[in-house]
């Protein structure tokens, strides 16, 4: 099916941007619910997913057969089977539930993609290397890619009323820019048609994301956490010379360094949400400080140990478990991530009756810093590795000059070429007569989790 024109595709965002604002405000009463309301739409939202599930997935029909869907509730969800994203790529033709979805069209659709668009006129497909390195690709249907916007967003009404700011103008990000990733897709169909969000990819010198930014004036950042250091060090510096009401940040972890210096530079709080490309709508942040909330009307997270066990109250999971309530095109049941989540016992200062959870340790792409103070962002790596689709993990060395790039292959791919491609991508970035080398491995050492480490800075 062919792609929808550029007014087509205009037209049809717009639609979707009034449906989103049309949902709004109930999102936002959603934020001031019991602990009761939240079960009950919890457990309507599990029966309603597993009973389109149960109809409407091959994959999904046969792991449910004997389950009773219609009385299941969040606390029996132990009982069904872990679906790992290997699961996912494998069978994933028979877990989506909208006939013509298959992989073989989706990929297409991503290896085409120069901006946002649609595919098969209402459906979103992202992809993504995740905290595995193993590729993925999800597809969101309307109601859920808008659900994926509003879950984190919707507490920027509540905490800008709590900060006492009138209105939140422009937003700037400060993240990927390819729109088969999530914070990019997200922004662009989402954009204020009146007031375009400004993006300023992280694959671009710091100094032309200062530029973009001092000419934006965001009332309303967004970041990769791993790229706040950098332009806290710009606004010391005096090179960036904004003065946003809110900083948010999603997609890496929120270490107590990068909160202080940001906090610190900017005197604004920074608010931190978890997102998966599973599950874009999985939290939103705390209005009192660090930290963030379970949507848990929107999502089911388990936090397990290594066996795959509940762990005990207020202790760190090695592992969770996602099931997304509201993306019905692709059903996520006790989905595995390797992310370690901590619940903070007691009643949150907010006020809010969700979950909360200490910020995030898992997941950290640490920033490569080369001789004159170069910085890259992992981005610049992982954009050009995922959209080769023959490879399956990988593994970013840092060098001197460069990085040392391991690779797992299904198929053949032209590692010097890719070297080539990279070492190019690293002098435009301002890395002195870079040198990368890629190589192609059986097999990629783990941590003794069972983590892989993506991406290794270089100890000095």
């Amino acid at each position: 099916m062919a792609a929808l024109s550029a007014a087509a595709y205009e037209q049809t965002r717009r639609r979707h941007v009034a449906y989103m604002q049309r949902l709004m405000p109930e999102y936002v009463l959603r934020l001031g619910w019991s602990r009761a309301e939240i079960d009950a739409e919890q457990t309507r939202g599990l029966r309603a997913l597993l009973r389109h599930a149960a109809t409407a997935s091959p994959w999904h029909r046969e792991r449910l057969r004997g389950v009773d869907v219609e009385h299941l509730t969040p606390e029996e969800i132990g009982a069904l089977p872990v679906m790992t994203k290997s699961d996912l790529m494998a069978d994933w033709d028979a877990i989506v539930t909208r006939p013509g979805c298959t992989l073989e069209a989706a990929e297409r659709h991503l290896a085409k993609l120069t901006g946002d668009a649609y595919f098969l006129d209402d459906l979103h497909v992202i992809a993504s290397g995740g905290s595995s390195g193993h590729r993925g690709v999800f597809v969101y249907d309307w109601h859920g890619w808008t659900a994926s916007w509003l879950g984190p967003l919707r507490a920027m009404v509540a905490i800008r009323q709590r900060l006492g700011i009138p209105s939140i103008g422009p937003l700037a990000t400060v993240s990927a820019y390819v729109a088969s990733h999530t914070s990019s897709a997200l922004t662009q169909t989402f954009s204020d048609p009146d007031r375009p969000t400004v993006r300023a990819p992280v694959t671009l010198p710091l100094a032309e994301i200062v530029t973009i930014l001092n000419r934006a004036q965001p009332q309303m950042l967004h970041s990769y956490p791993s790229m706040l250091p950098g332009l806290a060090e710009e606004a010391q510096l005096g090179h960036l010379r904004i003065d946003p009401a809110v900083i948010f940040c999603t997609s890496e972890p929120v270490l107590p360094e990068i909160r202080a210096v940001t906090e610190t530079t900017f005197g604004v709080p920074l608010l931190n949400v978890w997102a998966a490309s599973e599950s874009n709508g999985g939290s939103f942040p705390c209005a009192a400080g660090s930290g963030f909330h379970v949507g848990e009307d929107l999502n089911i997270i388990e936090l397990v140990d290594e066996q795959g066990n509940p762990v005990a109250p207020a202790a760190r999971s090695a592992r969770i478990l996602v099931t997304n309530l509201y993306n019905q095109v692709m059903p996520i049941v006790r989905y595995e991530i390797t992310d370690e989540f901590q619940i903070d016992a007691g009643p949150c200062p907010c006020g809010s009756a969700y979950l909360k959870v200490a910020d995030v340790e898992g997941r950290n792409d640490e920033l490569f810093q080369y001789a004159g103070g170069v910085r890259i962002h992992p981005l610049n790596f992982r954009s050009l590795l995922g959209r080769e689709l023959a490879i399956v993990e990988y593994q970013v060395r840092q060098t001197e000059r460069g990085a040392d790039i391991d690779v797992v292959v299904r198929s053949a791919v032209d590692v010097d070429t890719l070297g080539s491609l990279l070492a190019m991508r690293l002098a435009q970035l301002g890395v002195a007569e870079p040198a990368v080398t890629v190589r192609r491995v059986a097999g990629i050492d783990r941590q003794q989790t069972g983590k892989l480490r993506r991406f290794v800075p270089l100890q000095r």
